[in-house]
């Protein structure tokens, strides 16, 4: 789960929920090796896990480490032709105002609509829609269907 400081609590909430799903979660505060490069963790959880749920929020679309952390995920992506970022929307700054050389990867995704998150039934059914698209796992298309 890649997030900024400042959504935290969404973070943990999800990694909560999932975990309570039997969903396998990498997620910093809790698995980071203490004693270890922070990015060199980082890099391992992207690459050892299969997705990369980010939520999108103006504080984290401003983050270097969480744009680092998609830049890694889309690589994986063209790499390994599967769905790997999982974006997450909790305010409209991602289709509003973000500019960034990977917003084209990013919004040609169906991005998840967590913006009432601190709803409860608001939450539970966007939660319930992340982790059923989660657990399907299909590989994208190649460049030639996608002419």
């Amino acid at each position: 789960i890649s997030y900024s400081s400042k959504d935290k609590a969404l973070a943990e909430h999800l990694y909560d929920d999932l975990s309570g799903k039997g969903v396998l979660c990498w997620f910093f505060p809790k698995d980071a090796k203490w004693g270890e490069p922070v990015w060199g963790e980082i890099d391992r959880g992207i690459k050892t896990h299969e997705k990369l749920v980010v939520i999108c929020s103006e504080q984290s679309l401003q983050s270097p480490a969480v744009l680092r952390e998609i830049e890694r995920a889309v690589q994986r992506e063209d790499k390994e032709r599967k769905n790997v970022l999982f974006p997450i929307q909790i305010d409209d700054y991602i289709f509003d105002k973000w500019e960034h050389e990977r917003k084209a990867d990013v919004v040609k995704k169906v991005v998840g609509d967590f913006t009432q998150w601190k709803k409860p039934v608001a939450y539970q059914n966007a939660f319930a829609r992340l982790l059923r698209d989660l657990k399907a796992d299909k590989p994208l298309p190649s460049n030639s269907e996608n002419r």
